[in-house]
């Protein structure tokens, strides 16, 4: 890789004390070229065995995250290979880290390892600043060649001679990952880099991330309501005084030059980070009006997710049966829904006679480890009024907003 995503060599090791993840360990920093020292990942899924030999063979994880391909002539005889989920804890790690074993074992030609990226591992940077790398017997990370990225099917590949633990990880991000800030308020955003260091067999050793030099960045750029003031690595985001129309607010800087894998240049590249602009609770607008927020909880498991709040006798909420990260589109049973409770009117995701769907989404982002966030839109709504029985029924449209802390 080249120019922006060149890390620098030579920086000192007492740096920042930072990881990606909040709720994960510290890495350690130690010796130049022998890379952070991390603890070693705990399993945390099932095994998935296959039995591969002269002629090669395919073997995925149990979530298909992980693809292994071992070419015909690898090996000489058959092996049993195995695959288990781990925590990661490379540094700026993303998603899950897989255990493959055997350990010691080595191929006569070079395996190809092939992880599936989401959206939630690109958040706050982009497909081309991903790459895989490996831990080490005495627990540091090296990172092998990019060989194969696919931002169609979201795919990075890397080619290997052995086993190990291996991650996927962001060699350049903006921090905080997912930014939340009330109206009116301001949050700073920097740009971090994984500082690495080639070995003698031209892998990147993995330092701590610390903060980007200023000449790999472009400009930044708001996406959205609010005002940005960039000050070289970093950029002051202010808030609207109000709920905005758009939420999240998106944040990019742009690197530059550009990345070559495999023959293929990757030009204007771009890290994103998203600001959600949003008091605590759940927020909810009724045909453009005043935007009102019901204070409330989430609890986020692997049935019904529930998001909802509460004032005295009036409520919001929303309803959806599935993961915690993605778009979902209203039912007209209770697997995705919407109802709120305000005084004699009652608002849902179905409206009229035949209880005809509301269009419109909603979408929910697993990003922040202590908050659930997301956005609905129900174009329209359903509304019933209790008090009277003339004009019983109408619609509305309804916009929100929900940042709630997560309850057990």
């Amino acid at each position: 890789m080249k120019k922006s995503l060149n890390l620098l060599l030579g920086l000192s090791l007492a740096i920042l004390c930072f990881c990606c993840d909040p709720d994960k360990e510290p890495v350690t920093p130690t010796a130049p070229g022998t890379g952070a020292i991390t603890p070693v990942g705990t399993p945390e899924g099932p095994v998935q065995t296959a039995s591969i030999g002269p002629a090669g063979g395919t073997i995925q994880s149990a979530d298909q995250r992980i693809t292994i391909s071992i070419p015909a002539g690898a090996l000489t005889e058959s092996k049993t290979i195995s695959i288990q989920a781990i925590g990661n804890h490379c540094p700026a790690g993303a998603g899950k880290a897989f255990r493959l074993t055997p350990h010691g074992l080595t191929f006569a030609k070079a395996a190809r390892i092939t992880f599936q990226y989401n959206e939630h591992d690109v958040n706050s940077s982009a497909p081309e600043a991903l790459q895989v790398a490996y831990q080490s017997g005495k627990g540091h990370w090296q990172a092998p060649v990019v060989k194969g990225l696919d931002t169609t099917i979201h795919a990075v590949t890397v080619e290997t001679t052995h086993f190990s633990d291996w991650a996927l990880f962001k060699r350049m991000f903006i921090n905080p990952l997912t930014a939340i800030v009330d109206p009116g308020s301001k949050v700073q955003l920097d740009v971090f880099e994984t500082v690495a260091q080639t070995s003698s067999d031209d892998e990147l050793v993995l330092h701590l991330p610390v903060r980007t030099d200023a000449k790999h960045l472009d400009r930044w750029q708001l996406a959205g309501e609010g005002t940005l003031t960039p000050n070289k690595t970093s950029a002051d985001y202010q808030a609207p005084n109000s709920i905005p129309a758009i939420n999240p607010a998106a944040v990019s800087v742009f690197l530059k030059g550009s990345v070559t894998i495999e023959g293929r240049e990757y030009k204007d590249i771009r890290l994103i980070s998203n600001v959600y602009v949003a008091p605590e609770g759940i927020s909810v607008q009724i045909d453009g009006g005043d935007w009102r927020t019901f204070p409330g909880g989430a609890n986020i498991n692997a049935t019904h997710n529930v998001v909802t709040g509460k004032i005295g006798s009036e409520s919001a909420s929303v309803i959806w049966k599935g993961a915690p990260n993605g778009t979902y589109h209203w039912t007209k049973s209770t697997d995705v829904a919407f109802n709120m409770l305000a005084g004699p009117m009652i608002y849902q995701h179905i409206y009229g006679t035949q209880a005809t769907v509301s269009g419109g989404s909603l979408k929910v982002d697993d990003s922040h480890p202590d908050w659930a966030l997301g956005t609905f839109i129900l174009n329209p709504a359903g509304w019933i009024r209790t008090s009277t029985p003339l004009d019983p029924m109408g619609t509305a449209n309804i916009k929100g907003v929900f940042r709630v802390k997560r309850v057990q």
